[in-house]
């Protein structure tokens, strides 16, 4: 089953390759700063979605539900000037940490300061908290901006997140305006309806797909969920790729395009590991508590702990333990397991990213030299 139709699109792990000078350096494992930091703002989440890897986190854990105002407040300062050999974080992306971004109270400031920071914002959330207010700065000062969709009905929706009243129709009418606030300005459009392949919403994919070309979406991006054998099993996989072939005719280049992750998955959506977990320097991730993660997947997982900035130090311990021996050991002895490779319990959203690496850089399956 295809990808894309245009392979030239932002799911397309081969887009790593620009950043080949980092590739090179985790190699000489001389790691320069990350590419991009995914910054997780909130805690607090209004959806009671039940495939959330976090939603038992979150129960438990409450303290620090939103990233601290100074932690905030020097935030874009410290990704503007955080530079070793002249390369610096390019782009942020912001989520939440258990929870939505949305409903972070300083999200429109940080949007705005990152932006003339000259770092490149995405933005992804259920979309339910979006007011006037942060819909306009959402238009002006992100790159992407991404919904967490997951359905093509309002019946279907209720039953995968879980979520407030009404939610369907207000998320959808958030879309409607983003995208009209988009074209009446005349900025560009990557506003993204994401779509994971759950058993509850499957069936719903063609449609949500309609759905998502009606509300003015720049893309439709699929990808399977990472469920436990009993759930994947009640999967009708002919029947997804069935939909995907009708939401793909659908596509209109440069307007709207139906785009999958089917790299990362097997053909029975099961999860690929790589064999040894190179890549993770590409990104750091940074949890609202201000803990810094090597691993996006493995967050929360306290062995792979790099650095807390919740101290007095603040982004100078993260700054301190990036590159460092301890930063190197993390990867290599807790990750990769003392040298035997990784063996996660979540899917690897490196993967696409250590293949390149592997054929490329270490095996030089390309003769990359020789253009």
């Amino acid at each position: 089953m295809r990808e894309w139709n245009d392979r030239f699109n932002p799911f397309n792990s081969s887009k790593a390759m620009v950043h080949g000078r980092r590739f090179q350096a985790i190699l000489d494992e001389h790691y320069l700063p990350p590419v991009v930091v995914n910054l997780d703002v909130s805690g607090v989440c209004n959806y009671r979605c039940p495939h959330c890897h976090h939603r038992s986190k979150q129960i438990k854990d409450r303290s620090l539900p939103f990233l601290s105002d100074r932690l905030a407040r020097t935030f874009p300062r410290f990704v503007q000037t955080w530079s070793v050999d002249g390369e610096r974080p390019l782009g942020c992306c912001i989520v939440g940490s258990k929870g939505d971004a949305l409903l972070w109270p300083g999200l429109p400031q940080l949007l705005r300061e990152l932006h003339f920071a000259g770092v490149e914002v995405g933005l992804v959330s259920n979309g339910y908290a979006y007011d006037d207010r942060l819909i306009d700065y959402a238009a002006h000062y992100c790159k992407f901006i991404g919904f967490s969709m997951d359905a093509g009905s309002r019946e279907t929706y209720a039953i995968v997140h879980n979520p407030p009243r009404g939610a369907f129709q207000k998320v959808c009418g958030n879309i409607a305006k983003l995208t009209l606030k988009l074209r009446d300005l005349g900025l560009r459009n990557d506003v993204g309806f994401k779509f994971l392949i759950l058993p509850q919403s499957y069936r719903t994919l063609y449609e949500a797909a309609k759905l998502a070309k009606s509300l003015g979406c720049r893309y439709m991006q699929i990808r399977p969920a990472d469920l436990p054998e009993k759930a994947r099993a009640e999967i009708d996989i002919d029947a997804v790729n069935d939909q995907i072939a009708q939401a793909m005719d659908l596509n209109v280049p440069g307007q709207f395009e139906v785009v999958g992750v089917r790299h990362k998955f097997t053909n029975d959506f099961k999860k690929k590991l790589p064999p040894y977990c190179w890549l993770t320097a590409l990104t750091v991730t940074i949890t609202s508590d201000g803990k810094c993660w090597p691993c996006v997947d493995r967050r929360w997982d306290e062995p792979t702990l790099l650095a807390d900035c919740s101290g007095g130090s603040g982004w100078s311990a993260l700054r301190d333990a990036w590159g460092s021996a301890r930063h190197v050991s993390i990867v290599h002895d807790v990750i990769n397991n003392g040298g035997s490779g990784p063996t996660c319990n979540i899917r690897c959203s490196n993967y696409g990213y250590d293949v390149l690496f592997r054929r490329v850089f270490l095996e030089d399956a390309t003769d990359r030299i020789m253009i």
